[in-house]
């Protein structure tokens, strides 16, 4: 039987790589080699956006992260009346799968951070489903006291430690009814400094935009009694739905949950406004969000193995008064 050049070398790579694998010794590597094999094709390539008519994240995983999403916001405490029943977008799941193929860990791109919102996750070694993230980012509601999503921001003294409640406020945030993933296997990734190997990285965005500063992510009543009346009154386990909605439908003019809010003592010079709204819709920037930690904290040597959140202080915080703004940002 005839073998072509290309046939041999496979071969021989497979026979090599089946001699050296034994000796490696990767952290439950069975179930990890579960989640690369989903995303891996037929030759045993990582998918990549050069492969037409591949996606990167399957049915199955689209469709838990979608499901465990409107079941934790048909869930939330105190009750939501505006809730809104959330679809999958594939305009956003081609935009988070742009920013997951950059393996960089921080939000971006920039030029499309001011209209969608972002959660990210990574982590390697063990097999860890997406909705592990997703259920890890609604968790932060242990320290979240609804309606003021900032006051779980803690003081400059305390060494920039202390919960992030943003990851939380946008999964549920009533408005947001559109998301989109993706998922890529990313070499030699840079996390606040320590190279990961086979990183998984997990980006989500959503649409419309939430974590408007001020607002609360949701109104709270009684389930339902505050939707919007594009939904016909229609309600399905405590969420505003439409029939039908299971597809995307075209962007609507974006309703609010405002609150009272509070007089905070943050200093941002760099603010960015809606424009529906300027005069009272105040959110932390993104340049801000993406600064490096400072005052002596290295939170990477604190919680290695654990879920660990990322902050940054002002300057000179260990002797100022200022609040800790949470970068958002998110390891496992």
């Amino acid at each position: 039987m005839k073998c072509t050049v290309q046939e041999w070398l496979r071969v021989t790579t497979v026979l090599f790589m089946a001699r050296i694998i034994p000796a490696m010794v990767v952290p439950n590597a069975t179930l990890l080699e579960k989640l690369l094999e989903k995303y891996m094709d037929e030759d045993g390539e990582w998918w990549t956006a050069k492969q037409r008519g591949k996606r990167a994240i399957t049915d199955n995983d689209m469709q838990s992260i979608l499901d465990l999403h409107n079941k934790l916001r048909s869930q939330v405490y105190p009750t939501a009346s505006n809730m809104e029943y959330m679809t999958w977008d594939v305009e956003l799941e081609r935009s988070a799968e742009s920013w997951a193929e950059t393996c960089l860990w921080e939000h971006g791109p920039a030029s499309l951070l001011p209209s969608i919102g972002q959660n990210l996750g990574a982590h390697w070694g063990r097999y860890r489903p997406p909705t592990f993230h997703v259920q890890a980012w609604y968790d932060e509601v242990r320290d979240f006291s609804y309606p003021y999503e900032h006051e779980c921001n803690p003081y400059c003294p305390f060494r920039c430690s202390g919960p992030v409640c943003t990851h939380y406020t946008q999964v549920v945030w009533a408005t947001s009814n559109r998301i989109g993933c993706a998922i890529n296997l990313c070499h030699n990734m840079n996390i606040w400094g320590q190279i990961w190997p086979k990183a998984v990285y997990l980006v989500c965005n959503y649409s419309p935009k939430g974590n408007w500063w001020g607002h609360a992510p949701y109104k709270h009543g009684r389930p339902c009694s505050a939707c919007p009346p594009s939904f016909g009154g229609g309600c399905r386990e405590n969420l505003c739905y439409k029939e039908g909605s299971d597809s995307y439908y075209p962007p609507r003019e974006e309703e609010t949950n405002e609150i009272e809010r509070q007089q905070a003592q943050v200093h941002d010079t760099h603010v960015q406004t809606r424009s529906d709204d300027s005069n009272r819709n105040e959110v932390i920037s993104t340049q801000q969000m993406s600064q490096i930690v400072s005052c002596e904290v290295r939170l990477r040597d604190q919680c290695k193995g654990t879920t660990c959140n990322r902050y940054e202080c002002p300057a000179g915080c260990l002797d100022s008064k200022a609040k800790v703004i949470g970068s958002v940002h998110y390891e496992m």
